[in-house]
C-alpha cells in the first residue's frame, strides 16, 4: 500500500494532534504491509521531521502555504465548499452538491500533489481535511467534539467552525477513525450516521511519541527557567477545559499549609491564558505558578524526568498523552476522572473529581509525602505499560485501510 499521510501546518503548537500525528507516522512506516508513505505537508513542518530523513520508505512533498495564490486558492476553495454544504442542508440536491464538490476540488493546491503521488489511500490524522471529494479514498482521525459536552468554553463563531468543519469531515470522508470509543459514540449520536463508518483505532500507547529522544541536561534546564525548588508539572495548553484554574487554586491551598513546591506549565498558551494569569495574582502565586509556554521536546522530557509528580485535572479529554507519558518515564501520576483516563490509568487510588479542589490537594498532598503511595503509582504505571506495549495496534489500522481501498 502506498499511504499519502497529511500533517498539519503547525507543529507543536497544535498540542497532542501533532504528537498524535508522530506516533502514528512512527506505527505505518514499520508496518510491513504499507510499501510507501507520502507525507504532504508545510516546509516548516518538513524541517522538524530530520529524524526520518533516512527511511527508504518515507517522502516528503511540500505545499507552501505562505506563498499568496496558494494561500488564495485555499481559501476559495473553503468558502466555496461551505457555501456548497449550506445549501445542501437545505436543500436535497446530493447529486448534484457533489458533482460541483468534485469540481471545485480542481482549484486546491493539494489535488495536483495528491494525483500526483499514486497513493492507495489518504490518512488524515486531525480532526478535518485540507481536501475533499478527490479520486482517492479519504480517512480522518477525529479527536473530539467537546463542543457538544462544553459549548460555554467556545465562542458562537468557533462553534460555527466546527459545525462546518466536522460536517466535513464526517459527510464526505470514506472514513473516520477515533481513538476511542467514548469519542464514536458521541459522533454516532450527535451527527446520526452509521457505526461502521467510524473505526475505533487506539493509537500504539506504549510507544514514545515525541520526535526527539534526547533530553536537555538537567543543569542547563534549570538555569534556562529558574528552576529552584521541587516542582508539579503539567502540560497542556492553556484551553478552559484544561482547567488551570483549579489546579491553582490547589496549590495555593497546599503551599498555604506549608507544603511548599511550584507550578510548572508548559504548553500553547491560548487567549484563555489572560485569565489565567489574572487568577495567579488573585491567589498571589506569581512566584510559584510558572507558564513557560511551548518548549523544546528535549526540555519537556527532561522537565518530566525530574518532576515530583505530574497532575492532570482535566475536565475533558478525548485521551491524555501526558498521563501516557508519565506512565513511559515512571513519574508519579495523578489525573481526572473523565472519559477514558480511569481506564487508562486502571485504579482508582489515583483519580480525582476535577471540580473539587479538595480533592486535587487531599492526593496531590498524599503523592508528594507518602513514599509507599508514590511507590505503588509507579508500579501500577509499570504495570499499564507493559500491557500497551503487549497490544498489536496496527491490526486495526490496516484492516481500516484495506476495507477503505476495496
Amino acid at each position: 500500500m502506498r499511504i499519502g499521510y497529511y500533517i498539519h501546518h503547525t507543529t507543536i503548537a497544535a498540542g497532542g494532534v501533532f504528537t498524535y500525528s508522530i506516533a502514528i507516522l512512527k506505527h505505518l512506516i514499520k508496518l510491513p504491509e504499507i510499501e510507501k508513505v507520502i507525507i504532504i505537508t508545510s516546509q516548516e513542518v518538513s524541517e522538524s521531521l530530520s529524524e526520518f530523513r533516512n527511511e527508504d520508505k518515507l517522502e516528503i512533498k511540500i505545499v507552501d502555504r505562505n506563498k499568496f495564490f496558494i494561500n488564495l486558492m485555499l481559501r476559495i476553495w473553503f468558502a466555496l465548499y461551505t457555501a456548497i454544504l449550506i445549501i445542501q442542508s437545505l436543500i436535497p440536491i446530493k447529486n448534484f452538491s457533489n458533482k460541483l464538490k468534485h469540481s471545485i476540488a480542481k482549484i486546491n493546491p493539494y489535488q495536483k500533489i495528491i494525483e500526483s503521488s499514486e497513493i492507495d489511500i489518504l490518512h488524515v490524522p486531525i480532526q478535518h481535511s485540507p481536501i475533499y471529494k478527490i479520486k482517492t479514498p479519504l480517512i480522518i482521525t477525529m479527536h473530539d467534539i467537546q463542543e457538544y459536552h462544553f459549548p460555554e468554553y467556545f465562542s458562537l463563531l468557533e462553534r460555527l467552525r466546527r459545525v462546518i468543519k466536522n460536517n466535513m469531515a464526517i459527510m464526505d470522508s470514506n472514513q473516520i477513525i477515533v481513538s476511542f470509543n467514548h469519542v464514536k459514540n458521541d459522533i454516532v449520536k450527535h451527527f446520526n450516521i452509521e457505526e461502521e463508518k467510524v473505526s475505533t483505532c487506539p493509537p500504539p500507547f506504549g510507544d514514545d511519541w515525541f520526535l526527539k529522544k534526547n533530553e536537555s541536561d538537567w543543569n542547563e534546564i534549570q538555569k534556562k527557567y529558574d528552576l529552584k525548588r521541587k516542582y508539579i508539572l503539567y502540560p497542556a495548553a492553556t484551553w478552559a477545559h484544561k482547567n488551570h484554574i483549579k489546579l491553582l487554586e490547589a496549590v495555593k491551598k497546599i503551599n498555604d499549609e506549608g507544603l511548599e513546591f511550584d507550578l510548572i506549565c508548559t504548553g500553547n498558551k491560548t487567549a484563555h491564558y489572560k485569565t489565567i494569569l489574572k487568577r495567579i495574582e488573585e491567589l498571589m502565586l506569581t512566584e510559584v505558578a510558572h507558564f513557560l509556554g511551548i518548549v523544546p521536546e528535549e526540555d519537556l522530557i527532561s522537565l518530566y524526568k525530574n518532576s515530583s509528580l505530574v497532575v492532570i485535572p482535566t475536565i475533558y479529554e478525548a485521551g491524555s498523552a501526558p498521563l501516557y507519558e508519565a506512565m513511559r518515564y515512571q513519574v508519579p501520576v495523578i489525573c481526572s476522572n473523565v472519559t477514558s483516563l480511569p481506564d487508562t490509568i486502571d485504579n482508582d487510588e489515583f483519580i480525582f473529581n476535577p471540580n473539587s479542589v479538595d480533592e486535587m490537594v487531599s492526593l496531590i498532598k498524599k503523592m508528594l509525602t507518602d513514599e509507599d503511595f508514590r511507590k505503588e503509582n509507579l508500579d501500577n504505571s509499570k504495570k499499564r505499560m507493559e500491557l500497551l506495549k503487549a497490544v498489536n495496534y496496527s491490526k486495526n489500522f490496516i484492516d481500516v485501510y484495506k476495507n477503505v481501498i476495496s
